[in-house]
């Protein structure tokens, strides 16, 4: 950990996030996990550098110092959102898709926690659960390619990209940074409110990969080839097998096109 900036509060739809600004971080995610008894809800983590910078099954999220968005935020999980608690990454995608949107991107949402553009990774997304005495939290990590020019992640079957590669200009990472937090924050109401089923229908809309022929590897790492046909109410994938009858995917994750 290194420079503490003094923290900042802003209030976005009648909440107040209170933001804790550090140069250089091991992980947003490990550091509020570990720090979250101390710290207010909606507290936000955000790092210029992650040295250990992470995403699901522990794959290294690498990004640019000072130039991208690496972030958590500390969410409460009340008694009318935890049973939405596996849909948090996705609304978490559904506010970032509408942020890229805003500055005229057509981007993607790709079961069950990227967001890309032309088929090339802009976003990651990694949601852990927390407890701390008698109450439940969602550590929402985020890690968004605003500035960088020469991106450096990519994995097994996706290149990156970053909002500036795409419209071809520097972006105001402060001013992105607030807009994602009010969708955020927005969409998270929603969630209480309404449940899923609004956010669904607009995920379903940006949906990568429908009716395409493609790879999904479940949460036993067993590889189902076939198409995705819906987004079942829960968030899950509904899944046309080549090899077997249609099936639900509640975790794992789509490895390529055939």
């Amino acid at each position: 950990m290194e420079n503490r900036e003094k923290p900042e509060t802003f209030t976005i739809n009648g909440r107040v996030f209170t933001i804790h600004k550090y140069n250089k971080l091991n992980s947003t995610n490990t550091f509020l996990r570990q720090h979250c008894m101390g710290l207010k809800e909606y507290s936000v983590i955000w790092a210029e550098e992650q040295t250990e910078g992470r995403g699901r099954f522990d794959r290294v999220w690498n990004s640019s110092p000072g130039k991208d968005l690496t972030l958590s935020v500390l969410l409460p999980l009340t008694p009318q959102v935890i049973k939405y608690r596996q849909n948090i990454t996705q609304i978490a995608a559904l506010s970032v898709t509408r942020l890229l949107e805003h500055y005229g991107l057509r981007p993607n949402f790709k079961w069950p926690n990227d967001v890309l553009i032309n088929s090339k990774k802009i976003c990651g997304i990694l949601c852990e659960t927390v407890e701390t005495g008698d109450k439940t939290y969602a550590v929402l990590g985020i890690g968004l390619n605003v500035n960088s020019n020469d991106v450096p992640f990519h994995n097994h079957d996706y290149f990156a990209t970053s909002m500036h590669k795409e419209l071809g200009s520097v972006v105001d990472r402060f001013e992105v940074f607030q807009r994602l937090l009010a969708l955020i924050s927005s969409s998270f109401t929603e969630l209480g409110k309404e449940g899923f089923k609004q956010s669904r229908r607009e995920i379903k809309k940006r949906l990568l990969f429908a009716n395409e022929r493609i790879v999904v590897k479940d949460g036993t790492k067993h590889a189902h080839m076939g198409k995705i046909l819906d987004l079942n109410h829960d968030g899950t994938l509904l899944f046309q097998c080549e090899e077997c009858n249609i099936i639900n995917i509640n975790s794992g994750e789509i490895t390529f096109r055939t």
